[in-house]
């Protein structure tokens, strides 16, 4: 059960995150859930995202927005912020899609759940729900209302909840309800801070 309250006041922060920020431009954001509460290490989460294992891993002592992470990435298939903690890995991509990519997002997901959001500066996105290293929903967030239904739609029941405030034709922001939905599941806020203070740094 979803509290309306907790679903709004978070709403209301990204709104209020995304409207002041760049990050509304072009984000992908992904959280990782594991089911027993074990930390993964930065090798094991970067074979995950990599498949492949050729991965590369930086410690952060700061990051000024995107600048820092495109000069990092540059030349780079992928890259990410990561923040590894004893509950949850929390990914961050600047205008990248990696983790939202079903392969992915189900590899991330072995031993626990993985939700994702992304979109471009052209409105492209996807937003996707994975378990113990399978898809269950993937959806995009302009047209959310198309996903009621599908395969998987009952297991994300924070997604439900705040269904409404996907309705960009009311003035709603899919963005900033797409990222509710995932705090919801997981207890885990995008934020400036969080971008600032993110640890380490993958790339493939």
């Amino acid at each position: 059960m979803v509290d309306d309250q907790m679903a709004r006041e978070t709403y209301l922060h990204y709104r209020r995150l995304l409207d002041d920020s760049w990050m509304g431009v072009a984000i992908c954001w992904t959280v990782l859930v594991p089911h027993d509460g074990s930390r993964l290490s930065l090798t094991e989460i970067g074979e995950r995202v990599s498949e492949t294992g050729h991965h590369k891993v930086y410690e952060t002592d700061t990051f000024e927005h995107e600048a820092a992470l495109m000069h990092l990435s540059d030349g780079a298939p992928w890259a990410m912020l990561v923040d590894p903690s004893d509950r949850h890995v929390a990914l961050f991509e600047n205008n990248g899609y990696w983790g939202v990519h079903p392969p992915v997002l189900s590899r991330l997901s072995m031993g626990g759940r993985a939700y994702s959001a992304y979109w471009n500066v052209n409105a492209h996105n996807s937003v996707g729900f994975a378990v113990d290293g399978e898809m269950v929903l993937s959806f995009d967030a302009m047209y959310a209302e198309e996903a009621v239904g599908l395969p998987g739609w009952e297991r994300w029941p924070q997604v439900q909840a705040v269904l409404p405030y996907f309705d960009w034709r009311r003035g709603e922001s899919w963005r900033a309800a797409a990222l509710t939905a995932i705090e919801l599941a997981t207890g885990v806020r995008l934020s400036e801070e969080w971008v600032g203070e993110a640890p380490s740094f993958l790339t493939g």
